[in-house]
């Protein structure tokens, strides 16, 4: 180029003027060109500027270095040889020992090449040309992003590829490769006359990600192929094909797309396959018939104020899903909503479908539409507390009230203020109305089925107040802070003659835990409300350390001085005197963390409820485990206890090793539903993982049975880019 050959040759006459010069930088502010060498000589005969001893050459963004170079300004070129080093302005870099290159150093030929890319992989070759400022082409070359043996370098790295001519583009950032063999510690294992993967600042490409092979109990043995799409670079697509012995070919596919003001993620697949008719006479099966799932979600920002969105979950039929691996859902709900903020106020627009996945389900409710609007004021400002308006409409179709429709209207207005004494007291005010009226469509009484169906319009007013005070009491000390919180609440409520009256879509189980257990009103929904007059207390104690660390006990209880019929028998709320319940929480760094929540029975202090969640360790053994009790009473009406312990493991055992093992099982039945193992093997070029499934649990046409399935991936070599929530496994 003009430019370069120009700077050259002010270099030239400069030292033509100087004669040798010994460690000399010389820079020209005019020119983007700079020659620092230790010794420069101009040769005014062959007209040859030759720089030896540390030179250093930079052309713009290019940097060349070496042991001595030689300038030929007739012909414009520069020749280096001795430690070659060349800077490209893309952060690779090129080590030779000896180079013949352009005067802006963006063409030429190199011998006894080596390229270092900017994630330290690397490509070797015996020799190799320079086009166009950007193409590099070498012979006989080896690429890996394999660190060498530090004990043995002569030794082959884990994997390589070895090419006949190797190409690397930096402006299109590819590689390609002509005859090429991957090598597994030197011994080739596959061959193609043609590869081609991205330069490793390419954070995604279209082609083929790592595929996964494995055997289960429902799908047989089974391979799955990803086919990665990059769209644009604000959308893109994955197409899985999984081919199976026993449930014949899926394909899975998945959309994103980033919007300026949303986002979209649809996902779906296909299958052909037969399945059970009568799940009662498990031989009798379907023809091949065509099944498949779409999940869609979706949300915009309209303005500053407003976003709309929705949720699109649909299966073709019942264990599809679970069959193939999709998801472990029981549920899929659907939602569409617009919703609005406004400061500490909130509107919304929704409707709700679902479909349960469960053996004997009922219908679900559809929900069509649900209003809502909540205003809320700034704290302090109605008579110095913070005032609430309240108001919604809901419509169910189809539901578990076992009527045909149920409209719900509900208007509440709440006050709440917080007194803080002098002494530390801390009051809690609390006052609402709520009026709501129901209109009901073919509503069947469940205590008298054969009851007519009933139509008709009914309303309730329900006002309510509470008083809640808690008196912290701290002591402090160097480390440590200990804190010990008695709490007590007055609640009263109207009491209501026609509950009866009103269908319970909304509060069919209630859960009564610590974490409610001062709430104005304890049932989930609104469809049922706490009526009378009641006193809770509760004591909170805790110890926390400074520099990290707590430990902490809750118990609490609740005295009713009616009884509460609404409430079904096992919940602990419908006596008098409510059940005990409490909550221990222990956290010691990563050491230990662990939350223990319980509820006793206050008659005979029974267990009702317990659930315990730990995890703690060290990298090289870490455990987590998940203990779940619920008495039958506390069930409803299930006929038997629920108890079952998950336990989980895992052990970053060396750099690269890493494993992981869970077990879930059935104390009740005394049952071992579910075993898992795998091990990973992931370094810095290679990754490799094995997994086994052992599931016993069976439902219809989903038979128990062992799965296993393998992944293998190659650094740059189709590595996938993050774990889809699409896929088999």
């Amino acid at each position: 180029m003009r430019a370069s050959s120009l700077s050259f040759g002010l270099l030239l006459a400069f030292a033509l003027s100087a004669g040798p010069l010994p460690a000399q930088e010389v820079e020209l502010t005019e020119e983007p060109a700079v020659l620092t060498a230790d010794e420069v000589v101009y040769d005014e005969t062959l007209n040859l500027v030759l720089a030896q001893g540390e030179v250093r050459v930079s052309q713009g963004q290019r940097l060349l270095r070496a042991d001595r170079v030689t300038y030929n300004q007739t012909d414009d070129i520069v020749t280096a040889s001795g430690n070659v080093v060349l800077v490209e302005p893309g952060g690779e870099v090129l080590f030779a020992e000896y180079a013949e290159l352009r005067g802006d150093l963006a063409d030429g030929f190199i011998r006894e090449v080596g390229l270092l890319l900017t994630d330290d992989s690397r490509l070797a070759a015996n020799a190799g040309v320079r086009r166009a400022g950007r193409i590099t082409q070498v012979e006989r070359a080896v690429y890996s992003p394999c660190d060498l043996c530090p004990e043995q370098p002569e030794r082959a790295p884990l994997w390589q590829l070895r090419a006949a001519e190797v190409t690397h583009d930096s402006e299109t950032l590819d590689i390609t490769y002509t005859d090429a063999f991957l090598d597994i510690y030197g011994i080739p294992i596959l061959y193609s006359p043609y590869l081609s993967h991205p330069d490793p600042r390419v954070e995604r490409r279209t082609g083929f990600l790592a595929p996964t092979v494995g055997s289960s109990g429902d799908l047989g043995p089974f391979v799955i192929v990803p086919y990665y799409i990059d769209i644009a670079p604000e959308q893109d697509a994955t197409v899985q094909l999984g081919l199976t012995r026993d449930a014949g070919a899926i394909l899975l596919g998945e959309y994103r797309r980033r919007f300026e003001t949303g986002i979209i993620d649809i996902e779906g697949s296909i299958n052909r396959s037969e399945r059970i008719v009568d799940f009662q006479e498990p031989s009798q099966r379907q023809e091949e018939k065509f099944r498949g799932h779409l999940f869609a979600d979706a949300r915009f920002d309209l303005n500053e104020h407003w976003r709309t969105g929705g949720t699109l979950n649909l299966v073709s039929d019942d264990t599809y899903l679970d069959i193939f691996n999709i998801s472990d859902a029981d549920v899929l709900r659907s939602r569409g909503y617009l919703e609005g903020f406004y400061g500490l106020s909130y509107a919304a627009a929704e409707f709700y479908g679902f479909r349960d996945l469960r053996q004997d389900s009922e219908e679900q409710a559809g929900i069509l539409p649900w209003l809502t609007g909540n205003y809320i004021t700034e704290p302090g400002a109605v008579f110095g507390g913070q005032g609430e308006i309240d108001a919604s409409l809901v419509n169910y179709t189809d539901n578990p009230a076992g009527s045909a429709q149920t409209v719900r209207l509900s208007v509440q207005g709440s006050w709440q203020r917080d007194l803080y004494s002098d002494s530390g007291l801390l009051t809690s005010l609390l006052a609402s109305l709520r009026g709501d009226v129901f209109w009901v469509d073919d509503l069947i009484d469940p205590v008298d089925p054969e009851r007519p169906q009933r139509n008709e319009t009914t309303s309730r007013l329900y006002p309510l107040a509470q008083v809640t005070a808690r008196y912290p009491l701290v002591r402090q000390s160097e480390h440590w802070r200990q804190l010990i919180e008695p709490i007590a609440s007055v609640t009263a409520a109207a009491s209501l003659d026609d509950a009866d009256d009103i269908p319970n879509n909304d509060s069919l189980a209630p859960e009564f835990d610590a974490s409610n257990l001062f709430e104005a009103d304890r049932f989930p929904g609104r469809d049922r409300v706490e009526e009378g007059v009641r006193l809770t207390y509760g004591l909170r104690t805790g110890l926390f350390r400074r520099a990290g660390g707590a430990a902490s006990l809750f118990l609490g209880q609740s005295y009713r001085f009616d009884e509460e019929e609404s409430f079904p028998d096992g919940s602990g709320l419908r006596d008098n005197l409510s059940d005990v319940v409490g909550r221990i929480t222990l956290q010691a760094g990563q050491y230990l963390d662990l939350d223990y929540r319980f509820r006793y029975d206050v008659e005979d202090l029974a267990s009702r409820r317990h659930e315990v969640r730990a995890s703690g360790g060290v990298p090289i053994f870490r455990v987590a485990t998940t203990y779940t009790f619920l008495d039958e009473a506390a069930r409803f009406e299930e006929p038997e206890d629920l108890e079952e312990i998950v336990v989980a493991a895992s052990s970053q055992l060396t750099d690269y090793w890493s494993t992981r093992a869970s077990i879930r099982r059935d104390l009740a039945d005394e049952e071992t539903r579910q075993i898992s193992f795998g091990v990973v093997y992931s370094d810095e070029c290679f990754t490799v993982s094995a997994n086994f499934l052992r599931d016993r649990t069976e439902d219809r046409d989903r038979e128990d049975g062992n799965t296993i399935f393998f992944t293998v991936a190659f650094r740059n070599l189709g590595e996938p880019l993050r774990l889809g929530s699409s896929g088999l496994f």
